[in-house]
């Protein structure tokens, strides 16, 4: 069908995402852009947007709940109303295989965060523009294919009224009408023939009309002026008469006279309920289907007619820069344009003619028509150092038409992009790789890529562990022994932290600084961070003893913990940055690390109130003594502290505190 045309330049984006924050970020660069924006804040409501008010570009999140990006794009992309609108995949996912995942949901592009606005706006304007170019080359396909359509009704058809309700059931699909009507006139100028054609109705045939219809009604009017018109709305202007035989409302009209050289033959309506409904565009149709039905008249076919709307079709192409090959329904080629013949280094008038097997340059294509006999086909084809990403698309009763666009740099912008996201991979890994475990690593590599940058704050708990007599022991023994026995000591504990998922934030002379629910949420952050503590102590006695036998060193560990608000980023110096927490939390548990003797774990109240709401199991097995109040530098009021010491505790403890954790 043929509906009304857009009323201005301007393009609608349709952005789902369910971050508030991610589409007023591309809303607002868009919007500067003077694109119509509209947004959904998930996949349910993005489809039922896009369907109703056909955007001329999705950005699309991938990560959203409910139905994620690569269910929404197969959705659209399997709908027909939807299927033709770009879409772009906006991710922070980097791998390829999730590139793969959305192509094969059918994506046409991918923007990865965080993405530069230049590239945003290059590659929406790309898109937005390739995509009306597709929309007109289609609005011209079916153009020409009614054109064809009514000249086959025209010359398989000898009965003249037959023919004529033919071509107004043809002209009235097309364009939308409720009705259509024909009025031929004799020489005299009197009606022969009124064909009308309603929706749904077996057309009706009557030889004569009302006389004030000719006279000064809207078919006077066009046999008068010799020009067709579109009445926008019908109930306001005196050129439509409402007859007592219309059932239906008419709110809109366009007429055209049938004209021939000497003399006008009859007239032609289309009317429709709806006020505005038909434009100029429809009006220029109709006139040229009027120009048919009178060559039809006349005997004449439209031979010259199509004729003349090829040679336009074949201009438009000849000024396209992508590659342009038409052909038959048997693969005869009848166009091969200017950029057809620079890519395939063929002269059209070689080749027109001649069946697509006969060209050998053009053989590759063979299997893409192959695919296209009943629907579109594409697939990316390289010749030389070029790229092409290649269409071809089936015309009913026409042929075939194959569309080569040039992607060679679009691939070359891809690759660089891959390299560079393959680049940051090894970055983030190198640097998280120093403060957690393996498995928090590939969280990071495959969930936040964007980590380093990130500056937040959070509800952290944070747990320091210390040596005691550490000092004592690096003046005592040789630096071949301190050293050694350091690195095990801090092996040992970083180890048991990787183990419950903390964070190792800094190693500093003899102590250890972890954080937990940082950089990443953990409900049970405060019971993790007690049974690191306690399996610290534990593991700590067996090394205490295995250093006493060997090297005659006594050391202690005393561990504290706090929660709090703490600020967390990547901090430091141009030539030297780490990823720091900072906070009164930190102060506070490096305070408590203070207080703690060998053997004992200092923990605040509000810790041990959330270990006893929600793990309370783990105090039967651990007792945790309650402490003061202990005033603390930096605190204005005296704290509750809750204690505990470990390091003469029973084997059978340890395994107990290992069955409570598993």
């Amino acid at each position: 069908m043929i509906t009304k045309a857009m009323n201005s330049e301007s393009a609608s984006i349709l952005i789902i995402d369910d971050s508030a924050e991610n589409r007023l970020l591309l809303s607002s660069q868009l919007g500067m852009e003077g694109y119509d924006i509209l947004q959904a804040d998930g996949g349910p409501l993005g489809i039922t947007i896009a369907e109703q008010d056909d955007p001329d570009l999705i950005l699309l999140d991938v990560m959203m709940p409910e139905m994620n990006g690569f269910e929404v794009c197969r959705h659209l992309k399997s709908n027909g109303s939807t299927s033709g609108i770009p879409i772009i995949m906006v991710t922070a996912l980097r791998e390829v295989q999730y590139r793969i995942k959305g192509i094969e949901a059918g994506a046409d592009e991918f923007l990865s965060r965080p993405h530069h606005r230049e590239e945003l706006v290059v590659r929406v304007h790309a898109l937005i523009q390739l995509k009306r170019a597709r929309e007109r080359l289609e609005e011209e396909r079916n153009r020409l294919q009614l054109l064809y359509d009514i000249s086959r009704a025209i010359s398989t058809h000898l009965d003249l009224e037959q023919m004529m309700a033919n071509i107004i059931a043809q002209t009235q699909a097309a364009v939308g009408a409720a009705r259509g009507s024909i009025f031929l006139l004799d020489d005299q100028g009197q009606v022969t023939h009124r064909i009308t054609v309603r929706e749904g109705f077996t057309p009706t045939f009557s030889d004569s009309v009302s006389s004030d219809v000719m006279t000064h009604g809207l078919a006077g009017w066009l046999l008068h002026q010799n020009r067709g018109v579109v009445i926008h709305n019908a109930y306001e202007d005196e050129r439509w008469l409402n007859r007592p035989e219309d059932e239906e409302p008419t709110g809109s009209v366009i007429g055209t006279p049938l004209s021939r050289t000497d003399r006008t033959v009859g007239v032609l309506f289309l009317m429709h309920p709806e006020p505005e409904y038909f434009t100029g565009e429809h009006l220029a149709l109709l006139e040229t289907i009027g120009a048919q039905i009178s060559a039809s008249i006349e005997n004449a076919f439209l031979f010259n007619e199509i004729s003349e709307e090829r040679r336009k079709l074949s201009a438009i192409l000849a000024q396209s820069t992508d590659a342009i090959i038409t052909t038959d329904e048997s693969w005869q080629i009848t166009l091969l344009n200017s950029a057809a013949e620079i890519v395939f280094e063929l002269s059209a008038g070689n080749v027109v003619g001649k069946s697509l097997r006969q060209a050998s340059a053009l053989t590759s294509l063979i299997p893409l028509f192959v695919k296209a006999s009943k629907r579109p086909a594409v697939q990316e084809l390289n010749y030389g150092a070029r790229v092409f990403y290649a269409s071809v698309s089936p015309i009913q009763q026409v042929g075939y038409v194959a569309v080569l666009q040039d992607i060679t740099e679009l691939k070359r912008v891809e690759e660089l992009r891959l390299q560079q996201e393959r680049r940051q991979r090894e970055i983030v890994k190198e640097t998280f790789s120093r403060y957690m475990g393996p498995r928090l690593v590939e969280h990071v590599l495959s969930n936040e890529p964007g980590l380093l940058a990130r500056r937040e704050r959070r509800q952290a708990v944070v747990l320091f562990a210390d040596l005691r007599d550490s000092t004592r022991m690096i003046v005592g023994v040789e630096p071949n022994t301190a050293i050694p026995l350091l690195n095990e000591f801090f092996t040992s504990m970083t180890d048991i932290v990787y183990e419950f998922d903390g964070t190792v934030f800094d190693l500093t002379g003899d102590e250890v600084m972890v954080g937990f629910n940082v950089p990443f949420d953990q409900p049970d952050a405060h019971y993790r961070a007690v049974l690191t503590a306690i399996t610290m102590q534990r593991r700590f006695n067996e090394l205490r003893q295995k250093w006493h036998t060997e090297f005659g060193v006594n050391l202690g560990l005393g561990i504290g913990i706090d929660q709090g608000d703490v600020v967390v980023g990547n901090v430091g110096a141009e030539s030297r940055m780490t990823f720091r927490m900072v906070g009164e939390a930190v102060n506070i548990a490096h305070r408590l690390v203070d207080l703690a003797d060998d053997g004992q774990i200092f923990i605040t109240e509000s810790i041990y109130d959330a270990v006893k709401k929600d793990a309370p199991r783990l105090l039967e097995v651990i007792a945790f003594r309650r402490v003061g109040p202990v005033a603390l530098k930096g605190k204005s009021h005296a704290q509750t502290l809750y204690l505990t010491a470990f390091r003469r505790r029973a084997a059978h403890t340890g395994e107990r505190l290992r069955k409570e954790r598993d």
